[in-house]
């Protein structure tokens, strides 16, 4: 009898040894992209900008892409993650398009001691999927601040963009964002020639 049940014990505890080394599923990692036609419409403007990386608050800036429910349940995808945080990944993006549409002196995104004629310092406030109903909705909206290094004048405008989801999952979500991303690089490349003029 002893020897039946320390043969059970010592199964049970392989087994479970096996169970716990299971392969566990992989998540899936997304990035934003630039999609839209970038327009080079000659306009050349003989100004250098620096683009900051966006504040805002640590729980939107998470790699984790978040939902959320109710308008007061804020959740996130076990299996789906973003490449950088947002603020990050914005900075990347809109540095990449202003430099693509050949209109500055030059786009620099970088932390050293540049001399640029601009500074573009921005607060990223809602960078989420949200449920309503039987569908999912990307929101997205940022505050910008494009300021005259050489003047201490400011120039200010809110961007917010709330786009359907194709589907009430990640990647929908991610497709939404994506295009809303691409509407508001070329708002915002808009916003500052105008301001540029």
């Amino acid at each position: 009898m002893r020897n039946s049940l320390i043969a059970i014990l010592v199964a049970a505890l392989f087994s479970g040894c096996i169970s716990i080394t299971k392969e566990l599923p992989s998540f899936t990692t997304y990035n934003l992209s630039i999609e839209n036609k970038i327009n080079n419409d000659d306009v050349y403007i003989d100004k250098s900008i620096n683009i900051y990386e966006p504040k805002t608050i640590e729980s939107l800036n998470s790699r984790d892409i978040l939902y959320v429910q109710n308008g007061l349940e804020f959740n996130k995808y076990a299996l789906s993650k973003w490449l950088d945080k947002p603020s990050k990944l914005l900075q990347k993006q809109v540095a990449n398009y202003l430099s693509l549409t050949n209109s500055y002196k030059y786009i620099t995104t970088s932390n050293l001691k540049v001399d640029s004629d601009y500074s573009l310092v921005s607060e990223l406030v809602d960078f989420s999927q949200e449920f309503k109903e039987d569908d999912s909705f990307a929101k997205f909206s940022i505050r910008i601040y494009l300021i005259d290094n050489k003047n201490d004048k400011t120039y200010y405008k809110n961007f917010a963009y709330y786009e359907k989801a194709p589907s009430n999952d990640s990647l929908g979500f991610v497709k939404a964002m994506n295009k809303v991303t691409n509407n508001f690089y070329e708002n915002l490349n808009i916003f500052i020639k105008n301001k540029l003029k």
